[in-house]
């Protein structure tokens, strides 16, 4: 019988002639079929990958990262949204109305009960369509929280026309009695009735 010294050398023998094998195989195989031998290394390589990404998540310290905070804002973020006038109106019904649309479109949106947010554009799956080419498909968003009351945001690209309150341009803001709103050519009105 061997010692456990030839059993080592037998096995690395083997396992250098393997390895050769492996890359002469690898070589050939790049110089008939390129794409099948990367395809093959990316199957192989992703799941050891996907397990070190996941060990990594793992080890990440907790409390670093974003979080949501669902308390009460401090003042001061309260004073720079606007949010320190009263009351959240998210109870009271509001009213949009299309003032002027530049084209065809439809006449406004009341929110009721159950209705929390309204899109605004181009395309006929937004509540208010608005048909005219200054307009985006999905132009903006008004939406109700207990948090804020209504509050609307621009889904428009930076490269397009926005959205203006009161002539301000914004990318999002509460929004007020009264407010006007102008989406390209289009000018809505937003109404509360407290």
């Amino acid at each position: 019988m061997g010692s456990i010294g030839d059993f080592i050398a037998f096995v690395g023998t083997g396992l250098v002639k393997a390895g050769d094998g492996l890359q002469e195989m690898i070589g050939v195989g790049l110089q008939t079929a390129p794409a099948l031998v990367l395809g093959l290394s990316v199957v192989v390589a992703l799941p050891v990958l996907i397990l070190a990404g996941m060990v990594l998540r793992r080890v990440t310290p907790v409390g670093e990262g974003t979080s949501r905070y669902f308390g009460p804002l401090p003042e001061d973020i309260k004073h720079a949204r606007g949010d320190d006038d009263g009351p959240s109106e998210a109870y009271s019904e509001a009213f949009i109305f299309v003032d002027s649309d530049g084209g065809n479109g439809t006449g406004g949106f009341q929110f009721t009960d159950g209705s929390m947010m309204v899109r605004i554009g181009r395309e006929e799956d937004n509540e208010i369509r608005l048909t005219h080419p200054t307009v985006h498909r999905y132009h903006a968003l008004i939406r109700r929280s207990i948090e804020v009351g209504y509050e609307i945001a621009d889904l428009s690209d930076v490269t397009g026309n926005g959205v203006l309150i009161n002539g301000e341009k914004i990318s999002h803001r509460r929004l007020f009695d009264g407010d006007v709103i102008s989406l390209g050519a289009a000018r809505l009105r937003f109404a509360v009735d407290g």
